[in-house]
């Protein structure tokens, strides 16, 4: 049937419909953010029983002649289940998971962000003990791909980039640094300058050697606090996820 279409993707949010529905939302390398409906999820035990849920990689057979499309079957390809098991990889994930909700749109689809996905999903599963560093990393990655790479090169004033002109500090209007003897903004994100070398690091190695890079307190605190609040401002709210999952970055 010309209508029934074959997609993999990763569940990035659900929500129950009724009392028998449940309505994913995923994201493809094909499609992009894609919503799909499951008719009666919330009831069958066989067809879709532990598979339609947050941060599942799937193969789904779907029908596309109705407006919200329905699913026929699904084929669990990896439950990433230790997301599950630990509270601070959870709620990381989740915010993951936000912000190709919020960022990513339909029809618009990127393998390059789909591989980044499922990349950060598994070390998140293979290493919770690093949740912290695999968030900045993950946001380094995501920012950069969308095209909103925050400009680590120098001050935008005077174009200096070492110890004489630390501390620094990010501008979210501008998407950029400035430095201790330029600055005359209160509230600007402070950055010391290891913290900018490892970021501009990160923005540079392919996602399969970011493993390599070792960020302190220090640097996930002030990368945390810098992403947080250059997304805020490019997307005029800020997302429910981080309000569970920044509090344990600040210890």
């Amino acid at each position: 049937m010309r209508n029934l279409k074959t997609i993999r993707l990763v569940v990035i949010r659900t929500q129950e419909l009724g009392e028998s529905d449940k309505l994913i939302t995923g994201y493809s390398k094909e499609k992009g953010k894609i919503q799909l409906l499951a008719k009666g999820a919330q009831r069958s035990l066989k067809r879709f029983v532990n598979k339609l849920e947050l941060f599942s990689y799937l193969t789904i057979q779907y029908n596309d002649k109705y407006r919200l499309p329905i699913i026929n079957w699904a084929e669990l390809l990896d439950s990433f289940l230790p997301l599950r098991q630990c509270y601070n990889s959870y709620t990381t994930a989740i915010l993951i998971c936000e912000h190709f909700y919020y960022w990513t749109a339909a029809d618009d689809g990127d393998k390059e962000l789909f591989n980044c996905l499922l990349w950060f999903l598994g070390e998140l599963a293979r290493q919770p003990a690093r949740n912290s560093q695999i968030l900045v990393l993950f946001l380094s990655k995501f920012y950069d791909r969308l095209g909103y790479r925050p400009d680590l090169t120098a001050c935008a004033v005077c174009g200096k980039l070492d110890n004489t002109a630390a501390p620094f500090a990010f501008r979210t209007a501008h998407g950029a640094i400035i430095c201790r003897r330029c600055s005359v903004e209160r509230g600007a994100i402070p950055l010391a300058l290891p913290t900018i070398k490892l970021l501009s690091l990160a923005f540079e190695l392919p996602v399969g050697k970011l493993s390599r890079l070792k960020l302190n307190n220090r640097a996930c605190r002030e990368a945390l606090n810098l992403f947080r609040c250059y997304g805020r401002y490019l997307l005029d709210r800020d997302m429910q996820a981080w309000q569970s999952t920044y509090p344990h970055f600040n210890k």
